[in-house]
């Protein structure tokens, strides 16, 4: 029986300094970069990055420039990945000369993390004189907190209720093998290898990041695509086939989310902000359902609310799109002057 006990003691004392390692090399290392404060959580022109939470960083770099650098935004660009190319230098070409813009994105983003963000806005004292809102079925689908160390709130959005669950979710993700050993491969090598990509854990592409707009731009992409060297036949083997008749989305529109957004109306009508909706013109061609456009206009006004989802002149070329879910910035940049052109 004592070896016995000697035995669980023993593999007990090497699982406690295995994972006492593990914390330290996760605390001093901060992959994630979800511990400290950052002036930059980007790393302009990098080969390489572990993918983040872009909630976390939009928040963060908000909050900072804010409080540190003392930078009062007043106009705000939210939506998931696809509103970061409405870029801030054309958006900026409609606003008021002296408008403060900042992109308050995240990665699939969810409407309620949208008012979320509202509410902290609100909540710092600051005005919101302007304001983006790029939607899509997906964004207005998702009504609550989501899961997983790239989409889980920020803990500032909701008072650090989750703190405890928003770190532990990172350290669960940064412990995982999969995620350990490539991570450990990269910081040795400073190299990124095509295994590492495959869970989407670390990035093997650069791109141009400001950290006071919080705007990243593809730089990169726009180069290859003008040098005719983009669509490869490897990336060509995601732009499917689309149904030649008008596809509708169902309606995501229900109870839970006409409370939030009726609570994104009363913020807005609160700040009396000049804003834009715009349903974005994604590559499945696929149009919002007649009930959410529906409800969408009659709760903020026809005029300002820009259906560009379905098949137009937008969705039918795939060089308007990098993959088949991102448009790029030249059809945002056209999305904006026809939009407030007639305005």
């Amino acid at each position: 029986m004592n070896r016995f006990l000697k035995q669980v003691f023993y593999f007990g004392l090497i699982g406690f300094i295995t994972l006492l390692l593990l914390l330290v090399f996760y605390l001093t290392t901060d992959p994630f970069k979800v511990i400290y404060t950052y002036g930059s959580y980007f790393e302009n022109e990098s080969k390489g990055q572990v993918a983040m939470n872009k909630s976390f960083v939009s928040t963060s770099t908000f909050l900072n420039n804010h409080k540190q650098l003392k930078l009062d935004y007043d106009s705000f660009i939210f939506g998931n990945s696809r509103s970061i190319f409405y870029e801030i230098s054309e958006w900026e070409k409609h606003l008021p000369k002296n408008a403060n813009p900042f992109h308050f994105d995240g990665s699939s983003e969810a409407i309620w993390t949208v008012l979320k963000k509202l509410e902290l806005i609100d909540k710092e004292g600051l005005e919101i004189k302007n304001a983006l809102l790029v939607l899509d079925p997906a964004t207005l689908l998702q009504d609550e907190p989501k899961s997983g160390h790239l989409f889980i709130t920020p803990p500032a959005l909701v008072n650090n209720k989750n703190t405890v669950a928003f770190h532990w979710t990172f350290f669960k993700t940064f412990i995982s093998p999969k995620f350990l050993i490539a991570f450990t491969d990269f910081k040795l090598s400073g190299t990124v290898k095509p295994y590492m990509t495959k869970n989407k854990l670390i990035q093997d592409f650069s791109f141009n990041y400001d950290a006071i707009t919080n705007e990243i731009r593809n730089d990169v992409f726009e180069d290859l695509i003008e040098n005719n060297e983009y669509y490869t036949e490897e990336r060509m083997a995601v732009f499917y086939e689309r149904e030649t008749i008008q596809q509708y989305h169902q309606s995501t529109i229900q109870a839970p989310q006409e409370e939030i957004l009726n609570s994104i109306y009363t913020l807005l009508s609160k700040h009396k902000t000049d804003y834009k909706i715009i349903i974005s013109p994604l590559y499945d061609q696929k149009k919002i359902s007649k009930e959410d456009l529906k409800f969408l206009e009659k709760l903020f006004d026809k005029q300002n609310v820009y259906d560009y989802s379905g098949m137009n002149e937008f969705t039918n070329d795939y060089k308007n799109y990098y993959e088949n879910s991102h448009y790029r910035p030249h059809v945002a940049t056209a999305i904006l002057k026809q939009v407030y052109k007639e305005n």
